[in-house]
Order: C-alpha cells, then sequence, then structure tokens
C-alpha cells in the first residue's frame, strides 16, 4: 500500500463512524431480521431525539397501530438528507445527486418527499435499477439464454417498467411466450434458461426442463420453493422446516410441471456452432413420470401425468393451451398477489413480511387458523400483507404505485437511529429503519457517480456502451477485455454480485472487501483527479479549500462535515486523499 494511505489510516479512525469489531454474522438459530437488527445498532446506535410521527396511509395504520398496542417505541422520521440518500440507493441502485439535494434541503413545501418520490420513479435511473433487478430474479446469463438472448430479454423488461405494464401480464408473457428462436422474442428466454441439457447439446430433457420451470416459477411468483419434492415427498423430511410442504407430495409437482408437459425447448443444433439459442413451441409429447432426469433422484412414476396447480388442484381448460391456462391460474391465485407485495417489501424495507420471501410456509399464514406449538405464525404482520396484496390488486399490479406506496409512508421513512435502549425484540415491529450493506452495484455505481469517473462499458455484441453496473445486461458483460474490466469485475464479484447461472447473491462481509476499498487498482484510480472528474471540475473552478471539503462530504456522504471532521480535513492537503477516506468511512457503504 502507498506510504501516505499507511499514514492516513491514523485519521481515518478519527473520521469513520466505527463499527464493532467485524460485521455481526448470522449464528446457527438466527434469523436475517437478528441480523439485521444487530447490524443497524452497530452502524447507528447514536442517540436521537423521540418525535411523534404522522399516519400516512393504510401501511402506516397498521405499522404504528400494532406497536402502540404493544407499548413498543420507534424511531422519529429520519432527516431530509438521511431519506434523499435513501431514497435513491433503494429506488435507483445509487447515491443522488449533491446538487439536488441541496434544492430539496431548501425546499419548504411539506409534500417534498412524496414529490422526490413521483419524481424518482419516472427516470432512466429507476427503469435501470429495476430491470437489473429483475434480470438477477429471471437468473438472465448469456452462457444459458445466449447473448442475443439476454441483451434482448433486458431490452423487454426495460420496455416493460418504462411503460409500467401490469406486472401480472409480465409474468404470463414470460410463462407462455413462443419463439422460434428466443433470440428474437423478448420473454421467451424466460422459458429457455431452465432448460435441462443431457449428455449432449441437443439433449434436451423434458421432464427435467418442465420441473425446472414449474419449481423457479412457483419459487420467484408464490414464494413457495418446491425444490425438495421435486425428489421426495415432504413427509418424513420437511416437518421442522415447512408444515405446508411436509405434507405435499412430489407427485403434486409432476402435476404443476405437467403444465409445461406440452412445452418443448429445443437447442438450435442446425446452425454451424451449437449455441445458447432455443425454439420454443407447444408441441411437446406430455410429462411422463417413469422419464428418466439427469438431475433429480430417479422418477417412480407410471406413465403420462395430467396436470393440476399444487396450490388448489385447479385443472386447465382442455380448449386451451397449457402454459395460458397455468400463467392464468399462477398469477389468478392471492397467493401471487402476497408473494410479489411481500418481496418488493423486502427490496424496500430490508426484510420481508414473510422472510426469507421464496420460504412461505402456506400452514403459518392466517391468525384465524395458528399453526400447532411450538409453530408460530410466519408473517410479522399478517394483516398488513394481506392489505397490501389486495391494493396491489386493486390498482391493477402497478409496480410503479406499489413502490411509491411503500415509500411514502411514515414506516420507510423512520430513521435507523433509535431514542433510548434498542432490543432486538422490537426489529420484528419495524420499529426503526435497518441498515443494509450497499449491493455490489450500489458500491459501484455509487462510487462511479460521486467521482464522475465512469468507464463505457460495452455490452457485448451491440454498439452500447453503458456507464453504471446497474446497466449491464448480465454481469457477464464484464468477461469482456476494455480498460479496467478485470479490475471491476473482481471488485463487483468480491462484494457479493451474482453470475446469475451458479453463484448466488450475498451482502456479506469480509476481509477481501476491506482491502479493496483501501487499495484496489479500482478505488486508487476513481478518487484521482483527473480531466472530467468532479474533484477537477472542483479545482478548476478554484474555490477556496474550506468549500472544496464541504462539497466532497456533501457530494459523498450527502452530508455536511463536522466540526472536526473538517478541522482533520483541511490538514490533509490532499483532496484525493480526503476522496480515499469519504469512500472508506462506514456510511458510505451502508444504506441506512
Amino acid at each position: 500500500m502507498p506510504s501516505r494511505y499507511a499514514c492516513l489510516l491514523v485519521l481515518s479512525a478519527s473520521l469513520a463512524a466505527q463499527v464493532p469489531a467485524g460485521h455481526p454474522t448470522v449464528r446457527p438459530g438466527e434469523d436475517r431480521l437478528q441480523k439485521l437488527s444487530a447490524l443497524t445498532q452497530g452502524v447507528r446506535g447514536g442517540a436521537v431525539q423521540a418525535a411523534p410521527v404522522a399516519r400516512r396511509n393504510f401501511i402506516d395504520e397498521h405499522i404504528f397501530s400494532r406497536m402502540e398496542k404493544d407499548k413498543i417505541p420507534h424511531a422519529p422520521l429520519s432527516t431530509d438528507e438521511e431519506f434523499f440518500r435513501r431514497l435513491h440507493l433503494d429506488l435507483t441502485g445509487r447515491i443522488g445527486d449533491s446538487g439536488e439535494l441541496a434544492k430539496f434541503l431548501a425546499d419548504a413545501d411539506p409534500l417534498k418527499r412524496d414529490k422526490l418520490i413521483d419524481a424518482i420513479t419516472t427516470t432512466a435511473a429507476f427503469k435501470s435499477r429495476w430491470t437489473y433487478w429483475f434480470g438477477d430474479l429471471a437468473k438472465s446469463a448469456a452462457n444459458r439464454v445466449g447473448n442475443e438472448g439476454k441483451n434482448l430479454f433486458y431490452k423487454w423488461i426495460y420496455d416493460n417498467v418504462h411503460l409500467n405494464r401490469p406486472y401480472n401480464e409480465m409474468v404470463k408473457d414470460m410463462l407462455t411466450a413462443n419463439a422460434a428462436s428466443n433470440w428474437y422474442v423478448g420473454p421467451a428466454s424466460y422459458v429457455a434458461r431452465w432448460v435441462v441439457i443431457g449428455l449432449a447439446c441437443e439433449d434436451t430433457v423434458h421432464e427435467d426442463t418442465s420441473d425446472e420451470l414449474a419449481i423457479n416459477s412457483v419459487k420467484h411468483f408464490l414464494g413457495v420453493d418446491l425444490s425438495c419434492v421435486s425428489c421426495h415427498d415432504g413427509a418424513n423430511h420437511l416437518e421442522k422446516i415447512n408444515l405446508y410442504l411436509a405434507s405435499r407430495k412430489r407427485e403434486e409437482l409432476w402435476k404443476t410441471a405437467a403444465f409445461f408437459g406440452g412445452t418443448r425447448v429445443l437447442r438450435r443444433v442446425e446452425v454451424a456452432t451449437t449455441r445458447d439459442e432455443y425454439s420454443i413451441d407447444d408441441e411437446g409429447p406430455g410429462y411422463d413420470s417413469s422419464a428418466r432426469t439427469v438431475v433429480r433422484v430417479p422418477r417412480n412414476g407410471k406413465g403420462k401425468v395430467e396436470p393440476a396447480f399444487f396450490l388448489n388442484a385447479a385443472t386447465p381448460n382442455p380448449q386451451r393451451p397449457l402454459r395460458s391456462e397455468y400463467a392464468k391460474i399462477l398469477t389468478g391465485h392471492p397467493q401471487f398477489a402476497r408473494a410479489s407485495v411481500n418481496r418488493f417489501w423486502a427490496e424496500m424495507m430490508g426484510v420481508g413480511i414473510v422472510d426469507p420471501p421464496e420460504e412461505f410456509d402456506l400452514f403459518r399464514q392466517d391468525p384465524a387458523n395458528p399453526p400447532p406449538a411450538p409453530w408460530t405464525l410466519q408473517p410479522s404482520h399478517p394483516e398488513l400483507l394481506n392489505a397490501l396484496a389486495e391494493d396491489f390488486v386493486k390498482h391493477n399490479y402497478d409496480l410503479r404505485y406499489l413502490l411509491r406506496t411503500i415509500a411514502k409512508s411514515s414506516a420507510y421513512q423512520l430513521s435507523s437511529r433509535f431514542p433510548g435502549e434498542w432490543r432486538d425484540s422490537y426489529a420484528k415491529f419495524y420499529a426503526r429503519k435497518f441498515v443494509r450493506r450497499l449491493t455490489a452495484e450500489q458500491v459501484h455505481d455509487s462510487l462511479v457517480f460521486a467521482t464522475n469517473l465512469q468507464t463505457q462499458i460495452p455490452i457485448r455484441d451491440t454498439n452500447i456502451r453503458v456507464r453504471f453496473a446497474t446497466e449491464l445486461r448480465s454481469p457477464e458483460d464484464l468477461k469482456q477485455p476494455f480498460p479496467g474490466a478485470k479490475d471491476i469485475a473482481f471488485f463487483l464479484d468480491s462484494f457479493g454480485q451474482t453470475n446469475r447461472e451458479y453463484s448466488e447473491r450475498t451482502n456479506d462481509g469480509d476481509v477481501t472487501q476491506a482491502v479493496l476499498l483501501l487499495n484496489s487498482p479500482f478505488v486508487r484510480g476513481q478518487i484521482k483527479s483527473v480531466p472530467g472528474s468532479y474533484l477537477a471540475t472542483l479545482k478548476a473552478d478554484k474555490i477556496p479549500q474550506e468549500q472544496i471539503v464541504d462539497k466532497l462530504f456533501w457530494r459523498f456522504l450527502q452530508r455536511a462535515p463536522t466540526p472536526d471532521e473538517k478541522r482533520m480535513a483541511l490538514q490533509l492537503n490532499n483532496d484525493e486523499d480526503l476522496q480515499w477516506l469519504l469512500v472508506n468511512k462506514v456510511e458510505f457503504l451502508f444504506n441506512y
């Protein structure tokens, strides 16, 4: 490490907000809510004054009425600076512009937060962030659907987010698309992604593919993970994990997969070089419960299985295409709306009303029919979950409306700082905002936005160049030669980016991340005062050094420096060093 950075570590101990040694980790028996509670207290444990909070919509009525009933104290509202930063990170995937923040702070309009929410949810940054999110959900990867298929799927999702198409219609399109090639029909890559290949490139294993489509569509859109019952009955396996799934049989998975029994996903092998390109039609042979498998224990069934939906045993209209019937049954079931709003709630609030969002236990949802002891209800707020789902359906599955409704609630806008003594038992009430480490893409995009040094990243097989990780069509776009590619790819991978093929996203901290923030080629390059950078622009304007310090704090941390921070920053005599310090402050790395 360059010597000046070693010296600056001494100053950073004074400048940086401190976290207890090591980030809190999950011990056996702990859940994500407990981890977030401990992390939040470690990062944002400073004193704050209690203050009354207005109830702004039906979310607040549920959240604050329950706290009032159970005599649970809660945090005050976040400051305008905290709210501005949080909202941009959650809705656009990166911090906001410090100039826009100054205007927001000067605005005396009592409705300015609502207006900011409405404005952000129409921006290109908002559309890119949620398009990228959908790509992660569907695991759209070039190595599975071809580069052209991956690019087209991104464009199709972006157009849907841009037009604010109803979510149920988007899901129906993904489940029902036919195509001579998924490289020419955007939503077809959702189905193509789950094809199972056998011993040769052209060997698509029909029943395994049907199973994968059933498992993943149910997990993504109903929040229930059928992976275990795809190999065996739930009885004698899942009684201590999921009461509902413990009662399900493998044959029920087959019946759900049989909705895809007529679906043929065939690899395009007529081209000179076999590629990840697939045709999709409804000319399949049906689902054979005795067919071979290359990914599961052998099937022990006998012959053709007739389709029936696992949640309610609904059967298809024989006059209609099977996948169209499946999509209609799936999106029409109340669990579709409940799982959908819970997934987006978790994205905004840090933890789902049912958490994890893909592990619903359907026998533990109804307060009127509680599960047997020692089991408890799974949702932290079952009535709120139902109310959100009903409101989502009432507003025609409008995702933009849903995100705005959550963001406009006082529950979302609470401070992460808490008055008085915090107890972990308060966490399930959403009594404060939970602190989260930024995702890999948020760290990258916030840093390049703050410094205004953005690498032009090429999108494979196109003439398109992008500046932010959330504009990538998939992480594979980084696996090609361009200046800084290896450093950027390693940085994002080390912070937990999923490759959408075999790795899962993680937000756990480790030593590698600390080393990269301190001394990686990527970070060292970002803090340089070179032409075009934010710092170089400040210097070219020849403004006083005190103002440069102030502007850098506002730019990176979206707040003013404290008197001690400003005094020490002025002693540095090197603004690149100050930028390095700001990037390494705990509050830069966390969404609070």
